[in-house]
């Protein structure tokens, strides 16, 4: 296969969920032939007609792709770091016509496992590239927007990954070799948990103390260098941050290596519930509750964004409910695939709560209001507590 002589015109995408979603929307948009693939169903179906694309579940349907983008799940249904979907793949693409495509690797893999992917596609792997996405829901930043750093195996790869993404105005970063594409989406994700779970625990000494942290943070940020703000809240979430380290920590410990500050900072993210709620049986104790009723103030996987999919708020608010009698309150969340074993209301309950605890902050998320419901509001995302009450006194 020749850059020159064969462009590139029928795109593939492998997996869609959130990313593969986005990166077929971005091929769309070229005015390319497009095809999406995925094992699942209800995904297909949910997605609808898709113009300029063809959906399917029928992996002979890629066959006339000349690229392949594969948006794969790193993760298993459990949450722990699994490639078994590409393990799928691979096994499955064997049964399609015998053609060189260009494969371009865009979920966040462990250092090594393109080029092992590779050979594992034998002669059909001479062509494959790792472009890592970069994807941020909620924050109002198309795919193709955001560059993207791409590692490959050959040179011929390399041109031929560029040159497409170019074409659908994307700016690249070529790097050698492929591990450092691999390593960099890593760092970038492990750089935030530790800044997370730094920012987090501060935050938790910040309420204790009986000043914000948010303010604190803002006077820091006023420096020109040398300082970059994080903003606390519950931790972690999603499918990327709080997990894709382990591929790190694992690549460590295979070197004879110890990696302590990112481990802690793995540890440290899991264990806000349980600080929070010391500090919550601190202040009700006051007032003789052991066992108090807590709501807690959002449950999507980011704010304004209503996935609730890998929602640390979630996880925070199944945590507490080992302590307390907790109530959910999210006006926009997905309530389709809501856990069954959290409450849920959609609407400003009008009853009184002994706390209520700022998970995260939508874009209307009325705190005045929130204020009203209970002598105790614990704003995580601020890094405040508020007790408006003598709690001493309280009956």
């Amino acid at each position: 296969m020749d850059a020159h002589l064969n462009p590139i015109s029928r795109v593939g995408v492998v997996g869609l969920g959130t990313i593969g979603s986005q990166e077929l929307a971005l091929w769309q948009r070229t005015g390319r032939e497009t095809v999406g693939f995925d094992v699942s169903e209800p995904r297909i179906k949910a997605l609808g007609s898709q113009a300029g694309s063809r959906l399917s579940t029928r992996i002979g349907d890629l066959n006339d792709a000349d690229a392949l983008i594969l948006c794969l799940p790193n993760l298993s249904p459990s949450g722990e770091n699994s490639m078994a979907a590409f393990d799928r793949f691979v096994a499955d693409a064997q049964s399609l016509d015998e053609k060189e495509r260009l494969v371009v690797v865009a979920s966040t893999v462990p250092i090594g496992f393109t080029r092992e992917l590779a050979a594992r596609f034998g002669a059909n792997g001479r062509l494959v590239a790792h472009a890592p996405e970069r994807f941020d829901p909620g924050r109002g930043t198309e795919l193709g927007e955001i560059p993207r750093v791409v590692g490959a195996l050959t040179v011929e790869a390399m041109k031929l990954t560029i040159d497409l993404y170019k074409q659908a105005g994307v700016t690249t970063h070529p790097v050698d070799p492929i591990e450092v594409a691999e390593a960099s989406k890593l760092l970038e994700n492990s750089f935030r948990l530790v800044n997370i779970s730094f920012i987090n625990e501060f935050a938790e000494l910040c309420r204790r103390l009986g000043i914000v942290a948010a303010d604190v943070i803002d006077a820091a940020a006023t420096k020109p260098f040398a300082f970059m703000a994080h903003q606390p809240g519950v931790g972690a979430g999603g499918t990327c941050i709080p997990t894709m380290p382990r591929y790190l920590l694992d690549a460590a410990r295979q070197n004879g290596l110890e990696m302590p500050i990112l481990q802690d900072a793995v540890t440290g993210n899991e264990q806000i519930i349980e600080r929070v709620a010391g500090h919550l049986r601190e202040l009700l104790s006051a007032s003789g509750i052991e066992r108090g009723r807590v709501l807690v103030v959002g449950a999507s996987y980011k704010p304004n964004y209503p996935d609730a999919r890998a929602s640390a708020a979630i996880a925070f608010a199944r945590g507490l409910a080992k302590h307390h009698s907790v109530v959910v309150y999210d006006p926009i969340v997905d309530s389709a695939n809501f856990p069954k074993d959290v409450e849920l209301v959609r609407s400003m309950p009008e009853t009184r709560f002994d706390a209520v605890v700022i998970a995260l902050k939508h874009r209307d998320t009325n705190v005045d209001a929130l204020r009203q419901l209970s002598p105790v509001l614990i704003d995580l995302v601020r890094g405040a507590v508020e007790v408006t009450e003598s709690l001493s006194t309280r009956k």
